[in-house]
């Protein structure tokens, strides 16, 4: 039997990891250099998501260096275990991408932010990025900016809440595209994702329309919940109100 050729990205559809069949891989559509960049990129990412299938932090990674691009899993984050990281947080040049009343428009804070400049991004599902964010006091230290984009998610094989909540690869490409000034890495940052959903759909997967979608059209088929606080969320979704 001859040797098997596989992905050098160790990312798989299969929850047991290991690299992708060569008919489905990745390889083609990775910079053949990592990006450079001065933008620093620290991902904290929910330990759910380590283990969540079809995760995008991957793809992002094998795009940029090593030193660019720093990853650290867990739910709180204290200063005494942390002290890189809380040391990145009390500097003047770092930004927290995170939505809200108090976020300033990342477009805006480009233009007169220090480079090189560190930008943290908080990668879990809606609910457990607010935990992360509002439980740890260390994240409420740098300046809070948010994307002004009204832009669709093409991350399509999995449900976002609504049509324009993005996931934290797209986040992280457009805020490195702004910080950069320079579009080409966005569209170079999203090519293995595209390739990545392409395949999916090509094996049986099927288009994920968000939540808010779903629910405006009537296409929503899941039970509605009994807890009066997601149901009110559900509400806001059908009437377009921003959450």
């Amino acid at each position: 039997m001859g040797k098997v050729l596989s992905c050098r990205l160790q990312y798989s559809t299969s929850p047991r990891g290991g690299s992708r069949p060569r008919k489905v891989c990745l390889c083609p559509f990775f910079p053949v250099h990592p990006l450079k960049v001065s933008t620093c990129l620290y991902i904290i990412q929910h330990p759910a998501e380590e283990s969540r299938v079809l995760r995008t932090v991957p793809l992002l990674a094998a795009c940029l260096p090593g030193d660019k691009c720093k990853v650290l899993i867990g739910r709180r984050f204290g200063e005494d275990r942390y002290p890189e990281l809380a040391a990145v947080c009390r500097n003047s040049s770092t930004l927290i991408l995170y939505p809200g009343a108090e976020a300033a428009n990342l477009e805006d804070v480009a233009l007169i932010f220090p480079s090189p400049s560190t930008i943290i991004i908080i990668d879990g599902t809606w609910s457990q990025a607010k935990d992360i964010f509002y439980k740890n006091s260390l994240f409420r230290l740098p300046k809070q900016v948010q994307l002004k984009t009204s832009i669709s998610s093409q991350y399509v094989i999995r449900t976002q809440p609504t049509n324009t909540c993005l996931s934290t690869l797209e986040c992280a490409a457009i805020a490195l595209a702004i910080m950069e000034k320079n579009d080409g890495i966005r569209e170079t940052i999203l090519r293995p994702l595209q390739a990545l959903c392409s395949f999916q759909l090509q094996h049986g997967a099927q288009i994920h329309h968000s939540k808010e979608h779903l629910l405006k059209n009537g296409l929503y088929d899941k039970p509605m919940p009994k807890n009066k606080r997601k149901l009110r969320r559900m509400e806001l979704l059908v009437n377009n109100v921003k959450i």
